[in-house]
């Protein structure tokens, strides 16, 4: 009979959620700095303008046909992490946005440099980026699966073995173009993100990885099922 590694199962879900956590607060700081939606974001404004429905809708609309495609191509890549990732990350953006939202980042200004206070939210979306490739990287390295718009990057690399900073960047672009022609906002932290987000990635998950294999590869008690 198949047997479930208990211990390990606790261990990947909490380095999961962790992941998934600090991927909010990285999303919670991105939608502080207000200078312009994620990629991903400005595609389903797109859609949801050329539709005439909501963005949540949208989204709903999007994420379901990622997951039929993805399941053509190679269901493997569906796991619990897909739903699970999809089921907490608006609580938890919910809990950081709440969090940030004292922050009086127009007030942030420095009066001797022009633009300044573009210059700091532009580096706090910066942050914002790397904050997400760090969660994200954690997310991966559990091997429980990612949400449906992440893993067609993953699947992508997999598929050409070409670099995921390539991919991602490629794909970034495709959806903020197609997304402004539909009716998307842009902004100079949509672009930011569309160029930082994949190279911080790339950066962080072999880094991760690394630093989570020992903990994740211990032997544990088991049970059959």
């Amino acid at each position: 009979m198949k047997k479930i590694d208990v211990k390990l199962l606790a261990k990947k879900l909490v380095l999961f959620f962790l992941g998934v956590w600090i991927i909010q607060t990285g999303v919670a700081m991105f939608i502080k700095a207000n200078i312009g939606s994620d990629p991903f974001t400005v595609f389903t404004q797109g859609i949801s303008a050329k539709l005439g429905v909501s963005v949540g809708m949208a989204s709903t609309f999007i994420t379901a046909t990622l997951i039929i495609i993805i399941a053509i191509v190679d269901w493997h890549y569906l796991n619990i992490g897909t739903i699970l990732s999809t089921m907490v990350a608006g609580p938890f953006i919910n809990m950081m946005t709440t969090f940030f939202n004292p922050l009086p980042m127009d007030s942030f200004v420095i009066e001797f440099i022009p633009y300044s206070n573009i210059i700091i939210k532009s580096l706090f979306l910066a942050l914002s980026c790397i904050v997400i490739a760090i969660g994200f990287s954690l997310l991966k390295s559990t091997n429980l699966g990612v949400a449906a718009n992440d893993i067609v990057p993953l699947l992508i690399t997999d598929k050409t073995k070409l670099t995921y900073s390539k991919i991602r960047i490629t794909m970034d672009v495709t959806l903020i173009v197609i997304g402004f022609l539909l009716g998307g906002v842009i902004g100079i932290g949509t672009l930011i993100a569309a160029f930082l987000t994949g190279p911080a990635i790339q950066f962080f998950m072999p880094r991760l990885e690394k630093l989570t294999t020992p903990f994740l590869s211990e032997k544990n008690e088991e049970i059959a099922l």
